[in-house]
């Protein structure tokens, strides 16, 4: 063998070897329990969890374009949340975020994470969510793009926010074979068979203001 194809061998065999990157988790996460299927009175849980500290925001359409707050549950409660945890949003009684009530269509949450807290004002009556203000958009027509539109009403003029937008439906003739979870003291949140993502997930960033 000539030197030259010598050293070519060589280069050859000693090229590195180019692992990808490993995937990064997105800004802002939203799911349900039961994989976003539900019977008909099922209650349903929500789940949030961001990459980062930050302020949330959580809306949720029903079929019929009725909006709720699913967190904060006040205007006035803190929106600050903690990175890399995740949260289960509880209903004013303390249970889970929603019942499953509407059988007519498909059901979006939207989760919203930004650097600076949402400013809510214009959305509260006598130190509540005014529920004719936040359905006062086209959110019957597209509840995606009607939450979104919520959302950038509600973010400063000046950021951004980051988004996950998920969907659920409930369904009068879904049969559920109910599982008991196990559980281990208080504080433990247990184990959901049914945990995991939803039908139907989207994830964003809206730049700000629209030119």
């Amino acid at each position: 063998m000539s030197l030259s194809l010598f050293l070519l061998a060589s280069c050859t065999l000693s090229a590195p070897v180019v692992t990808p990157a490993p995937a990064q988790d997105p800004p802002v996460r939203v799911w349900f329990n039961y994989n976003g299927n539900y019977a008909l009175g099922d209650r349903a849980k929500v789940y949030a969890k961001s990459v980062a500290d930050g302020y949330l925001i959580v809306l949720r359409a029903d079929a019929s374009g009725r909006v709720r707050v699913l967190f904060p549950l006040d205007p006035q409660d803190d929106q600050r949340i903690t990175g890399g945890r995740k949260y289960e949003l509880k209903s004013r009684a303390g249970r889970e975020a929603f019942v499953a009530e509407d059988s007519s269509g498909p059901g979006v949450v939207l989760a919203a994470i930004a650097q600076s807290p949402f400013r809510v004002d214009r959305f509260v009556q006598d130190g509540r969510w005014d529920l004719r203000a936040l359905a006062a958009g086209p959110v019957a027509d597209d509840p995606e793009a009607g939450l979104i539109d919520l959302v950038q009403q509600m973010s400063p003029s000046s950021e951004h926010f980051d988004y996950a937008v998920q969907s659920y439906v409930v369904s009068e003739q879904y049969a559920r074979r109910l599982y008991p979870y196990p559980y281990a003291g208080a504080g433990w949140w247990g184990y959901d068979p049914w945990w995991g993502y939803g039908r139907r997930a989207r994830l964003g960033l809206w730049p700000g203001p629209r030119r």
